[in-house]
């Protein structure tokens, strides 16, 4: 039998007489081994001199194989790349078994030290203990979100006890992120009615999906409900995964996704995903919408309109403002310059009359080449994207007398929301609003706010605000009752847990 074929041999051999490497590498062998962190078939595989020399193929790659640019025989949990970009190490594994380790170092993006001992296999370690934890947050949290424990939960075939009703929330937004769609139509809904303790939801975005070994979640029937939002790409799995299990699936949207235009930056996602987005929704069991003109582009006769509505973190403002000089603003997404470009006839007219400050918190698309000389535009902050974020920001910074609400008059617009009468009510600013019935619906002109079509009418209504505080407040007064009346969270949540409870009744 040759040096090769005896471990503790070879590597002393290799240590050349120096005692403190010999025991250094005769420990990283034999943690390795015992971690189970290379299968030796798989590397044989690729190294096939081992086997011709009788040599372990531990011991190989401790001291050769560490160089391979590709190493498919390392055990899945252990991610290499996220070791290497974390921890700036050049052989991962040796530097974990003999360092990495009693540094609570993380072997992968959903490690949460469960690794308890270097001389127990690897796996199960890991599963054992990230078993442990889904069924803790289980039991202790009715919304879950960290990705430690919803990815193995999806990805689990083992049941879980939970006498909820479970809710797994698909959105296309990174969960730290949400923008105002996910955190309007769902999140904060949801997040309200977890306090019934009636529900356990399960919240995924865009920041867990490429962890997520799609082609094997929901194994086993984790789920009773499933709610996605818009359109994801991976639409076509989930719908096969719950009908293998039976789950019930929601859709949600609050703008007509597959009736984008052309022009919009987002046409080529929708028609990338257009054919799997159109099956699922053919097959989801209810649809909710955010109005009556968005539901009737649907053909599915489980529809349920859930409005838009004042979000629980701001307050109706009940003075309105009244500057010295006159402040006039818009705010909105880039999607909507068009809209902006509505006003500015309008303003510069206007500004040869009276003296007043325009400003717009948004901005342009770079190929608009809007000239910036009537208006002033405010610079976001950072973390803008942040739904939450930003309208506390905005809430707290805005101070206009007026607010003025374009919007072209387009197949796609016709099925927006009246969300920015909302949120201006809210912040005490009497408004300006495109007749169109987004806003006619609710704006009843001369009430709770001013409704315009031509630039005439727009020049009119904005200058009949400019000379009339009394006009503003009364506005503003008559658009506090309209969304106190209509407009609150409370509303929302109970049509929520009527739909989910009536879909688990009948599962």
């Amino acid at each position: 039998m040759g040096i090769k074929q005896h471990s503790n041999l070879f590597i002393a051999i290799k240590s050349k007489g120096n005692i403190s490497k010999y025991m250094k590498n005769k420990k990283a062998f034999e943690r390795i081994k015992s971690l189970g962190l290379i299968n030796p078939q798989k590397y044989l595989k690729t190294h096939t001199i081992c086997e011709k020399e009788k040599l372990d193929p531990i011991l190989h790659y401790m001291y050769y194989g560490y160089k391979d640019s590709e190493k498919s025989y390392v055990n899945s949990l252990f991610d290499i790349d996220f070791y290497k970009d974390n921890y700036e190490s050049v052989d991962p594994i040796m530097d974990y078994v003999l360092n990495g380790f009693f540094k609570e170092n993380l072997i992968n993006p959903l490690d949460d030290n469960y690794i308890d001992t270097l001389e127990e296999n690897i796996s199960k370690q890991f599963y054992k203990h990230q078993n442990i934890k889904i069924q803790s947050d289980i039991d202790n949290f009715n919304i879950i979100t960290d990705s430690k424990t919803t990815i193995p939960y999806i990805e689990s075939n083992k049941h879980f006890n939970n006498l909820k009703i479970r809710v797994g929330v698909f959105i296309k937004d990174p969960l730290n992120m949400l923008s105002s769609c996910p955190y309007i139509r769902i999140y904060c809904p949801l997040k309200e009615l977890s306090k019934s303790d009636k529900y356990t939801f399960f919240f995924y975005g865009t920041d867990e999906y490429p962890l997520m070994d799609l082609p094997n979640i929901l194994k086993e029937k984790q789920f009773d409900i499933i709610i996605v939002q818009r359109i994801l790409p991976f639409l076509d799995i989930l719908l096969k995964k719950a009908k293998q299990q039976d789950i019930k699936i929601v859709y949600e949207t609050d703008d007509d996704m597959l009736g984008v235009e052309s022009n919009s930056p987002s046409f080529n996602y929708v028609k990338k995903y257009r054919s799997s987005t159109e099956n699922f929704i053919e097959n989801a069991d209810v649809i909710t919408v955010s109005t009556p003109t968005l539901a009737s582009k649907f053909n599915n006769k489980n529809i349920e309109i859930i409005k838009n509505y004042l979000v629980d973190f701001l307050d109706i403002k009940n003075n309105i403002n009244n500057n010295d000089k006159i402040k006039i603003g818009y705010y909105g997404t880039l999607t909507h310059s068009k809209d902006i470009a509505l006003l500015k006839n309008v303003i510069k007219q206007l500004k040869k009359k009276y003296d007043f400050d325009f400003e717009i918190v948004g901005g342009f698309n770079q190929e608009d080449y809007i000239e910036d000389d009537w208006y002033n535009l405010v610079t976001l902050p950072d973390n803008h994207d942040n739904f939450e974020f930003f309208m506390k920001w905005f809430y707290n910074y805005v101070n206009w007398d007026i607010g003025l609400v374009p919007l072209e008059n387009s197949e796609f617009n016709s099925c927006k929301s009246e969300l920015k009468f909302i949120e201006l009510t809210a912040m005490g600013i009497p408004g300006v609003y495109s007749n169109v019935n987004v806003y006619n619906s609710v704006v009843k002109d001369g009430y709770n706010g001013l409704l315009a079509e031509s630039e005439k009418d727009w020049f009119l209504k904005i200058e009949s605000l400019i000379n009339d505080s009394e006009l503003r407040k009364k506005l503003q007064k008559n658009a506090s009752k309209t969304v106190i009346n209509n407009y609150l969270l409370k509303y929302r949540v109970k049509q929520w847990d009527n739909i989910l409870s009536n879909l688990y009744d009948n599962v």
